[in-house]
């Protein structure tokens, strides 16, 4: 009789442990889940052009085709000097 008390208390005690592993690993692998929405939007950086005469970096280039057939990247002080120049808008 003592013998099946003991082995009913060892078999509780071992599903016991082994209900609490399981729990600790559920907890371990949901806590590897970020939630995207906690986080704020990372802010880029505007990448800025150089203009093809002036070397001025600027947000907004307007963009020819030189004489020579290469492209050029024209920011709007540079625009008239271009458009004098008659090259093509692409």
């Amino acid at each position: 009789m003592k013998w099946i008390v003991l082995v009913i208390v060892l078999l509780s005690v071992l599903l016991l442990i082994y209900r609490l592993t399981f729990r600790i690993r559920d907890k371990v692998e949901t806590t590897k889940i970020i939630q995207m929405s906690l986080h704020g939007k990372r802010v880029s950086k505007v990448n800025k052009q150089m203009c093809s005469f002036c070397r001025k970096k600027d947000k907004k280039l307007s963009f020819y085709s030189d004489e020579q057939g290469r492209v050029v990247g024209v920011c709007s002080v540079c625009r008239p000097q271009a458009e004098r120049r008659a090259l093509m808008r692409l």
